[in-house]
């Protein structure tokens, strides 16, 4: 004998129950994000226990994948979009029940990654900074103290320049395939890890990106994806920037939010690692935030530094120049760097976009004075 079903009645005949759990947790992510914009107690707190499991489990999540799989969600949310289409119109024809039940479940599957972004990452940025966790305090800086830290980092790339290979005598190649320039930030993390607290300790896989030759009109060259706890790498960039981005990415899953520190953790993993060209990497990526703000303070210095630049490093920012020139002007850069701007701007780094090349500070007190 069948049993009849009980019709739901009230609120939720309108709402599943279930919802009401998500939107209760999205609630307290947001209380908890809003309090630890005022409390660096609560926001090492969370990023050191939510945070650090969550982006350790979601990466060791998608570690089995060689590819990205926030890509894949992206190339097929086309797809995705018009199956929610057809669901929305096949509930709204079944009843006004039906369909206010599928809109419910729909938004509060939304409020779940924004209740994960908090749990995972949302409050790392305003939480103890890296600079305090690493012992390297900011400082204001002088044109000389730029021109001394750049001509530091052009003498330690032009002793790794017998190492480095230049197939074309313009450009420097990776002398390994990817998956083994992974496994040495691996290792160089490791180092660091040992000799720093408060970054976590995590083996982790970088995943190039297939748009990446699209991509490159962004203007990004990588992006950590929280949701899945992935490091996405452009590839299409020279050999150079793909390493220094990998280790920026990977400084995100590790915990590092703001992206001035990851630039700089990046820069002395890169530093720590027994590799020439993870070295002549992380020397020639950070140069470029030098050479831009040290020909601001000082052209004269400038113009003292680059003369002294030894020209197969020349003729690597010349090939990366040129190779650039190709996706400097255009719609997408814009639009890419106004959202960009944006989410900065909204997670505690008023500067926005600019605070990338804030890296400077960090890297002169690093290398002259601790």
């Amino acid at each position: 004998m069948k049993r009849e079903r009980t019709e739901k009645k009230g609120f939720f005949a309108y709402v599943p129950a279930w919802t009401i759990v998500l939107f209760a947790l999205a609630a307290v992510a947001g209380i908890i994000e809003l309090i630890s914009k005022h409390s660096v107690a609560l926001a090492d707190f969370i990023n050191g226990t939510t945070g650090r499991v969550l982006r350790a489990g979601f990466s060791y999540l998608t570690f089995i994948f060689p590819f990205s799989v926030a890509e894949m969600l992206l190339l097929f949310s086309p797809v995705l979009l018009i199956v929610l289409i057809v669901l929305v119109i096949k509930c709204s024809k079944k009843s006004w029940k039906a369909l206010s039940r599928f809109v419910a479940g729909f938004l509060a599957l939304v409020s779940l990654v924004y209740t994960a972004f908090v749990f995972t990452m949302g409050t790392a940025y305003y939480g103890t900074t890296v600079a305090d966790k690493m012992g390297v305090p900011r400082r204001d800086v002088s044109a000389e103290e730029l021109y001394d830290t750049a001509k530091m980092l052009i003498d330690i790339a032009a002793e790794q320049t017998d190492k480095i290979m230049y197939p074309e005598r313009t450009y420097s190649s990776m002398p390994y395939e990817y998956s083994e320039m992974n496994r040495k930030l691996n290792v160089a993390y490791k180092k660091l890890c040992e000799k720093y607290d408060g970054i976590d300790s995590l083996y982790s896989r970088t995943k190039p990106v297939i748009l990446s030759p699209y991509w490159t009109y962004t203007h990004i060259s990588g992006v950590y994806s929280f949701f899945t706890g992935e490091a996405n790498v452009n590839t299409n960039y020279p050999d150079f920037i793909i390493a220094s981005s990998a280790a920026h990415e990977m400084a995100h899953q590790r915990g590092v939010a703001t992206e001035d520190e990851a630039n700089f953790v990046a820069f002395v993993v890169c530093m720590m690692s027994d590799d020439p060209f993870l070295r002549y990497a992380g020397c020639l990526d950070m140069y470029g935030n030098f050479a831009s703000s040290l020909a601001g303070a000082s052209p004269e210095l400038y113009a003292k530094l680059y003369s002294q630049i030894p020209d197969e490093i020349k003729r690597d920012l010349v090939a990366y120049s040129e190779f650039f020139e190709k996706y400097r002007d255009n719609v997408a850069a814009d639009v890419s760097d106004k959202i960009n701007d944006g989410y900065i701007k909204d997670h505690g780094q008023p500067e926005g976009i600019k605070s990338y090349g804030m890296v400077v500070d960090l890297v002169v007190s690093y290398m002259l004075y601790s």
